[in-house]
């Protein structure tokens, strides 16, 4: 009897719902930026934010346009920050999901990932063009025009493989940033698996 409800208890702890509570979704301005990725194209565009305190990273994601027939392979990435305000090309945190072809429209390009940030600290999503150096095409995306819709954040982009950067002074690129806390039952929950299984030892 005590190891069916271990198991139970245990295979309710593995489905944790999270509650979300900070969402960045500031893609809905059109494609109005240039191209990335590609021979052509800057090599990185980056996106900085300040981590809340609801630290559990559930979904990111930037917008690409077109590519055209020769596209080039790129990844929408997390990157930690250098210690100088800018992207980290030499510590990316999650690898994140690729993509190589041609879109009609703007569309946004999610990376899922139960990533545990550190509140107050600088983290970068990065279209990463670095795959592909070689394709003749190249991606269009988006940015808020200059309205500065992102609280501590900042744009950046590289067209040397990161060894120096560009930026506007006011403006976020297009990006969506979900972060959530465990909502309070699934917490109760995976206490309740905790103590159910020092018990049994």
């Amino acid at each position: 009897m005590r190891i069916m409800k271990l198991v139970a208890v245990a295979a309710a702890a593995a489905t944790t719902t999270f509650a979300s509570a900070t969402i960045i979704d500031n893609g809905q301005f059109g494609t109005n930026i240039g191209s990335v990725g590609g021979a052509s194209g800057s090599d990185i565009y980056a996106q900085s934010f300040v981590a809340p305190a609801d630290n559990v990273l559930v979904q990111y994601g930037m917008w690409l346009a077109f590519g055209g027939s020769d596209a080039p392979l790129v990844s929408i990435d997390l990157w930690a920050d250098d210690g100088f305000g800018h992207a980290d090309e030499n510590n990316i945190l999650i690898s994140g999901t690729q993509h190589q072809g041609n879109l009609d429209d703007l569309t946004r390009i999610d990376t899922f990932t139960n990533y545990a940030l550190t509140p107050g600290n600088t983290y970068w999503v990065v279209i990463n063009g670095l795959h592909d150096q070689v394709s003749s095409g190249s991606y269009s995306s988006t940015w808020d025009g200059g309205i500065n819709t992102i609280p501590d954040g900042i744009m950046e982009w590289s067209n040397d493989l990161g060894v120096s950067w560009s930026g506007i002074t006011g403006g976020d690129w297009g990006v969506y940033i979900e972060t959530a806390v465990p909502a309070p039952g699934a917490l109760a929950l995976l206490g309740l698996a905790g103590l159910t299984r020092r018990r049994r030892r």
